[in-house]
């Protein structure tokens, strides 16, 4: 396992995959205190960053699986998750029809994050919301609520060498996510101009890594996927009469080739939202129901 300085004192743990779902990268603080920041890097990583570095509590930034299945490899530790959404935060019984709606889909989602994830309940012990700052001496990280892909997703911004860790606003050459009932396009756009408002220096984030150059074009060009998925959307309308149309066509994610049945389901949440907002503007007739 090789760190990677950010700056002294926070490093990125690279994860498995490169980082890439289903795993995702996690951070290690090293101050006043041993703090890892999400816990979704592979079994593997964890394994050897607990050999290496005796962690003294867990932050997580959400509630997704891939930042949060190994949580329970600290268990006895402190572990802190946002406010929103904690009632359900952790808990597998839980998650499955919060992430995956209802019927098979939730079967779906859990055997995904066991087999893939080894995703197992770890329950919260404090919770943290927006303004809060984790003081670790010469690292400060001040949570920024940023909403839309969740609606606990939060940011930690890094004041002192405007460092923003963006988790999953990740300029990813996909584009945002939100493919859950509660993921929300509008809260979403407003979370990146939130982002954008801080002016960071660095962007570290969770599928990506470090990014140092045209953070501001980085940031436009990734808002503007919402717009251009509109379009997309648009220009398939002639083919497509119904919602169920649409997804067959996977404008979005271009096939299903792992976990079908769960992936279509989120590509529908989000081909849905698309659909439900254009037709509030008056440019889109499609039946959303079918």
């Amino acid at each position: 396992m090789d760190l990677i300085e950010v700056v002294p004192g926070l490093s990125l743990i690279p994860g498995e995959n490169n980082g890439r779902f289903p795993f995702s990268h996690s951070f290690l603080v090293e101050g006043t205190t041993r703090v890892l920041i999400d816990a979704g890097c592979g079994e593997r990583v964890v394994d050897a960053l607990q050999q290496a570095y005796p962690i003294d509590f867990v932050i997580s930034s959400h509630c997704h699986p891939d930042h949060t299945a190994l949580n329970w490899k600290f268990a006895g530790q402190p572990l802190y998750a946002p406010q929103y959404g904690v009632e359900t935060f952790g808990n597998f019984d839980l998650l499955g029809p919060r992430f995956a709606g209802a019927g098979s889909t939730v079967g779906e989602w859990r055997k995904f994050v066991t087999s893939q994830m080894n995703f197992k309940t770890a329950l919260p012990t404090h919770t943290y919301g927006d303004g809060h700052v984790f003081d670790f001496g010469k690292i400060s990280l001040v949570a920024v609520h940023t909403p839309g892909h969740t609606v606990d997703h939060f940011c930690f911004f890094e004041p002192n060498h405007s460092i923003l860790l963006s988790f999953d606003i990740d300029l990813t050459a996909f584009g945002p996510w939100y493919g859950h009932p509660e993921s929300d396009i509008d809260a979403f756009e407003a979370s990146i101009r939130k982002v954008m408002a801080l002016n960071p220096r660095v962007i570290v984030s969770s599928h990506k890594g470090i990014i140092a150059d045209d953070i501001p074009g980085r940031l436009q060009r990734y808002l503007d996927v919402f717009a251009s998925r509109d379009r997309l959307l648009l220009d398939l309308l002639p083919k497509a009469k119904t919602l169920n149309d649409l997804v067959n066509l996977s404008p979005f994610y271009q096939g299903h080739p792992y976990a079908a049945p769960l992936l279509r389901y989120w590509e529908e949440q989000m081909i849905r939202k698309h659909v439900e907002r254009l037709a509030a503007r008056g440019q889109w007739s499609v039946n959303s129901e079918q």
